[in-house]
């Protein structure tokens, strides 16, 4: 896992998201739900590849903002960060794969 490869997993999930939603608002509930089930977030050896290899500032962001105080093992900082990350990734290609949607239409 690289960041390139990251992108392109995020922007296949948010192409299936925008190609079957409504809305804008399904689209984003079903990114963060897409980001929650994803391999990525759900087995440890997985967050922390992702971790190891790619760009993750999203992710510490996330974490920082959301669990300022709480105490966290390795693998949980590690899949709270994949999870950030993910989320982040796939909302920015469903907002913008959502916008060329509307001005095609």
């Amino acid at each position: 896992m690289n960041d390139n490869q990251l992108n392109e997993y995020c922007r296949s999930i948010a192409e299936e998201i925008v190609r079957d939603a409504k809305t804008e608002c399904q689209a984003m509930d079903w990114a963060r739900e897409s980001a929650d089930s994803s391999e990525y977030v759900i087995y440890y050896h997985k967050a922390h590849e992702l971790c190891q290899n790619c760009d993750i500032a999203q992710g510490e962001e996330f974490v920082a903002e959301c669990f300022p105080n709480e105490v966290m093992t390795y693998d949980e900082i590690a899949c709270r960060i994949a999870y950030g990350e993910i989320d982040s990734r796939i909302c920015s290609f469903v907002w913008q794969l959502w916008q060329e949607k509307e001005e095609a239409a």
